[in-house]
């Protein structure tokens, strides 16, 4: 699993959180870096979420 990770780093991923007992890694990656992480051998899936910030006034 840490050798996964650390080709998510250098595939782009920042922000990372491996949970290790659930084999999940969380992180942040710019859209189009999404077909970098899906290469990485050992990734089995990569899901797109959103989050929204709201403008300050």
């Amino acid at each position: 699993m840490d050798e996964i990770v650390d080709a998510l780093k250098v595939s782009g991923l920042g922000d990372v959180e491996s949970h290790k007992r659930f084999m999940i890694v969380n992180g942040s990656v710019n859209a189009d870096g999404l077909d970098e992480l899906r290469k990485v051998k050992g990734v089995a899936s990569v899901r797109q979420d959103s989050t929204y910030k709201t403008q300050e006034r």
